[in-house]
């Protein structure tokens, strides 16, 4: 199964913050953080890194949008371990990219993980979904 459901947790003044256990247990010790579309921060285990950089290497070069894509999530990943408190460390430029302060958001989708600044996830997911459900086939 996938990563699911969505947890809070405060970040420290140094960048580091508990991943949640339930995702902990499914990612291991080492995964890949990078930026994500919507300004927030996504994780994604080795593997399925391994995935997105191989659909990554077969976009067009002479593509901006794809050249600009694979500056987005290729450009700022980082390879991060979890330390013995169970922290992750979260660098600045990453941080500053999704706006986190303090309140965090882990957000299970999936393949991967995002991490959202609360304030903003909140300003974001304000919407009405009633027009889109009636486009989407569950």
């Amino acid at each position: 199964m996938g990563f699911m459901t969505e947890y809070q947790n405060n970040m420290d003044a140094k960048g580091r913050v508990i991943l949640p256990i339930k995702f902990r247990e499914t990612i291991g010790n080492k995964f890949v953080l990078t930026k994500g579309i919507d300004h927030n921060l996504t994780i994604y285990p080795i593997e399925e890194w391994k995935r997105v950089e191989e659909k990554l290497s077969k976009l067009k070069q002479g593509s901006l949008s794809a050249r600009n894509l694979k500056r987005l999530l290729q450009g700022s990943a980082v390879e991060v371990e979890i330390d013995n408190q169970d922290r992750i460390s979260i660098p600045q430029n990453l941080r500053v990219y999704a706006g986190l302060e303090k309140e965090l958001l882990f957000v299970g989708q999936g393949e991967y993980i995002e991490i959202w600044a609360k304030n903003r996830f909140d300003e974001i997911n304000d919407f009405d979904f009633s027009d889109t459900l009636e486009d989407i086939d569950f």
